[in-house]
């Protein structure tokens, strides 16, 4: 089960395409163009919202960034910022 976190994220990128009604956990943010250059540094504020944890961009891993699975585990499982 998604944690409320991921939910928000989830729900935030949904937003942002209307003709979407869902979202895979292991689909491929970027390549599906669900997320792109303008939308990332968004992006990250809403996992930052959301998890409560600030994201160095200095030290972003762009992996961590790809799917819903990946923003889970990096940021609401207690794994923090890689």
């Amino acid at each position: 089960m998604p944690t409320p976190g991921i939910e928000k994220v989830s729900d935030w990128i949904l937003g942002r395409h209307p003709e979407r009604t869902e979202l895979a956990f292991e689909e491929d943010l970027i390549e599906s163009r669900l997320v792109d250059s303008l939308s990332f540094v968004e992006l990250v504020y809403v996992i930052e919202d959301a998890s409560g944890v600030e994201v160095d961009f200095d030290t972003i891993d762009i992996a961590d960034f790809k799917t819903l699975s990946a923003i889970e585990k990096a940021f609401f499982a207690g794994a923090g910022v890689s």
